[in-house]
């Protein structure tokens, strides 16, 4: 799908502004569909960050000896990156899990602590949960209060999930 795109941001007369709109909702939205529920180790923030770069470099017409950082690229384009977005959605997710009755599916899920139950995760079991890099996402976004009580009140979720930094703070724990 994205080749096909190709031949639309080689063309100088439609504007950047219709390019990156063409952009988010195409490439970025299917690239991160169901980003929410994604364990984000750092190296899958490190793909979605790179995949981004490459399509927004392609975009701009820019090569790779035409150096660019990737922070000025961004500035650029206007665009965040996709690793801070993925927080985003994660906590967006996050808070609406805590919001449901503890009888749902998806929240007795969450809860449910293997442990508790006499059980131990397998050999070979993924060194990340969704839950710890959730945690870190909580550090990012400097959630410090009590997330359940602070997830009641949806405004005040979304200001402190829609203002996470720059993922690394994410790289330094992990």
């Amino acid at each position: 799908m994205v080749g096909r795109l190709s031949s639309l941001w080689r063309k100088p007369y439609i504007s950047r502004t219709t390019k990156m709109r063409t952009y988010n909702a195409s490439v970025g939205s299917v690239l991160l569909y169901g980003a929410e529920t994604w364990p984000a180790t750092q190296s899958v923030l490190s793909t979605v960050n790179i995949a981004q770069t490459k399509h927004l470099l392609r975009i701009e017409g820019l090569r790779w000896h035409n150096f660019v950082s990737n922070g000025n690229l961004l500035a650029l384009t206007s665009q965040t990156p996709f690793s801070v977005q993925l927080a985003q959605r994660t906590l967006r997710w996050y808070g609406h899990l805590l919001r449901m009755p503890p009888d749902t599916p998806a929240r007795t899920i969450f809860d449910f602590d293997p442990v508790l139950h006499g059980r131990k995760r397998p050999r070979g079991r993924p060194p990340t949960r969704w839950k710890d890099t959730t945690g870190a996402f909580l550090a990012m976004a400097n959630i410090q209060e009590d997330v359940h009580i602070l997830a009641r009140d949806r405004s005040k979720w979304r200001h402190h999930g829609a203002s996470p930094s720059t993922p690394e703070a994410f790289r330094q724990e992990h």
